[in-house]
């Protein structure tokens, strides 16, 4: 039995082994990372339907009245939204509704949250801004924060920053805050000691928290998460495609395998015979060198084949390997067969060989991991004690087994004389056929009518068309076109 083989196909194998649990563990996290946000939107989702279903309990109740209900939806408006939209990317809630007509309505993280969406006054909730600092004057200094409807922030935002020499261009005619309204909102930062960083912009505009159209924008809101989580789906995907680094990590793990099987096995050949280490001459090491840096190269081109092909054509990593085993073996032969020191059918049978070889390899890891489902173990236990049958089964084949093989290919040689010959005679046949075929042609189609008209009656008898149907005379041809 060939032990050096064992060895050899045993690292090949373990090279592939490697591979494909680095993919697998690349795969499981995939699988896990997009399990994992199905649950942050499914949060996410009951987070809104929770804010939703206390919206349908506050329209019903009218709490606040009807000039007031809108304040209580913006505030569980907000709530589920932005809890939501911290679960759909894994992340704790952070908004809690208070619901006690206290100081603070919402509490983010610690942090207290006064909402305000009044729309009388023309001030965009700044009155009721200030008229709960003068009911709380301590709310600032707890650094709590007021929040106004988005569209009334942005307006307040744009007009705070605005120079004065602008804002005396402003006018209400074209649909905007007017230069009167800019004052107001100077005059109220400068009064009240308030900044514009004590205000905070809602998720919703004034218009989005009535009665009758919170339930669309709760709506769209949804489809929104949804979305996001599709977005972060797919950023998952692309974080765990193959790359070109994990694949130059596998082409540097199969080299230096590799590299340090030849190396021993090089050593163990060189030792024969009773050498020592200290015996080995300068060729001996230059040996060893050259069969290691062929170790090298070898285990480079098969991490890396093995990793593409597992990865980019849906190869398992067994059956890659012994493809590049099989591709090495058989380059092997051609090599040789280049060089006279085979035969054609020398190149042809080693060229099996080394396939079979690399076959009995990648099937036995396969049903060695199949047996054994523990990464890489089982595919190398597999793997040696199949090669190590399979070996056996080499060594003890038989004379007479050999006998019939060689006899069934001398019958295969002579029955491909015989189809050769008989190949060669229907060649010839056929030539002779299409030579006189192509001569009728010619008279078929004759520029010349008269040879044409014969030509073609011999074209017609040529291919068996009965003689009644033939037309040989003019009188014929009338009697066919004119009675």
């Amino acid at each position: 039995m060939k032990v050096k083989r064992v060895v050899k196909s045993t690292q090949e194998q373990a090279v592939a082994a490697w591979v494909g649990l680095v993919n697998q563990l690349r795969i499981n996290d995939l699988i896990e990372s997009l399990d994992r946000q199905d649950q942050n939107l499914d949060s996410a989702m009951k987070s809104m339907d929770w804010a939703i279903g206390k919206i349908d309990e506050l329209v019903v109740s009218n709490r606040g009245g009807s000039r007031g209900v809108h304040g209580f939806i913006a505030e569980v408006a907000e709530c589920g939204l932005e809890n939501a939209q911290s679960l759909v990317h894994g992340e704790k809630p952070v908004m809690e509704w208070v619901n006690d007509n206290g100081p603070a309505d919402l509490v983010r993280n610690g942090v207290k949250i006064q909402v305000k969406f009044v729309n009388g006054g023309g001030k965009f909730s700044l009155d009721a801004v200030a008229a709960h600092l003068e009911k709380y004057p301590d709310f600032l200094d707890k650094d709590g924060v007021y929040q106004i409807p988005k569209d009334y922030f942005d307006v307040v935002r744009a007009l705070y920053e605005m120079p004065k020499d602008e804002a005396v261009k402003l006018t209400a005619s074209d649909g905007g805050p007017s230069y009167s309204i800019w004052k107001a909102v100077h005059e109220f930062f400068d009064s009240s000691g308030f900044g514009i960083d004590d205000l905070e912009a809602s998720k919703f505009e004034y218009s989005e928290v009535q009665k009758g159209a919170i339930a669309d924008k709760m709506g769209k809101e949804k489809d929104s998460l949804a979305g996001e989580s599709a977005r972060i789906k797919r950023g998952i995907c692309e974080d765990h495609e193959p790359t070109l680094q994990e694949g130059a990590k596998a082409a540097a793990a199969g080299a230096a395998l590799e590299t340090g099987t030849a190396f021993a096995l090089s050593v163990k050949r060189h030792l024969a015979n009773g050498k020592r280490i200290g015996d080995l001459t300068r060729d001996d090491w230059v040996d060893i060198a050259r069969d290691s840096g062929m170790g090298f190269v070898k285990g480079g081109v098969r991490g890396g084949a093995v990793y593409g092909l597992s990865n980019y054509a849906a190869t398992p990593s067994s059956v890659a390997s012994a493809l590049v085993t099989a591709s090495f073996g058989v380059a092997d032969c051609a090599h040789g067969f280049r060089n006279g020191d085979l035969t054609e059918v020398e190149f042809i049978e080693s060229s099996e060989a080394a396939c079979l070889d690399a076959s009995v390899s990648a099937l036995s890891s396969f049903v060695g991991q199949s047996l054994i489902p523990i990464p890489v173990l089982g595919a190398l236990v597999g793997n040696a004690v199949g090669t190590t049958v399979y070996e056996l089964g080499k060594d003890f084949h038989s004379k007479q087994e050999s006998e019939l093989l060689a006899h069934y290919a001398r019958e295969l040689e002579a029955l491909d004389a015989e189809v050769d010959a008989e190949y060669a005679a229907c060649l010839s046949s056929l030539r002779e056929n299409m030579a006189v075929y192509i001569e009728l042609l010619g008279k078929a189609f004759s520029p010349n009518v008269a040879r044409a008209f014969s030509g073609s009656i011999e074209l017609a008898a040529s291919l068996n068309v009965p003689d009644g149907e033939i037309l040989h005379t003019r009188k014929e041809i009338d009697g066919f076109f004119l009675n």
